[in-house]
């Protein structure tokens, strides 16, 4: 009888160890649940806020490269400018200069005294 006793006792052991095991188990997997939620919900955050910051740069580079930008950008910390004045360029007629960019006369109107405005550089 003592055999039997020890058996009973035994396995009831193992039969506690087992679903105390059962327990901690279902335990461990809810709080690895609700850790990887939480993680979720904070990569979700942090993926708005650099999509919202991309969106905001993009916005500010459009910004910066708007050509009046560049030119107040030039004129403050370069010190450059346009010119803004016209410069005339006359040929005398008859003086046998080549006029304009491929060396013809369009139309006579240079040598008709007619003014060309120089446009290169600008």
């Amino acid at each position: 009888m003592k055999g039997i006793k020890l058996r009973a006792i035994v396995g009831l052991f193992f039969l506690v160890l087992c679903a105390a095991g059962v327990l901690v188990a279902h335990v461990w997997k809810q709080n690895a649940y609700v850790r990887y939620s939480m993680a979720t919900v904070k990569l979700g955050k942090e993926r708005a806020a650099l999509r919202n910051e991309i969106a905001l740069l993009e916005v500010s580079v459009g910004g910066l490269r708007k050509r009046a930008r560049i030119e107040q950008v030039a004129r403050e910390r370069f010190g450059l400018a346009y010119g803004n004045v016209s410069v005339a360029v006359y040929r005398e007629p008859g003086s046998g200069k080549r006029a304009g960019r491929d060396g013809g006369d369009r139309n006579g109107a240079i040598a008709a005294g007619k003014v060309a405005w120089r446009t290169s550089g600008l």
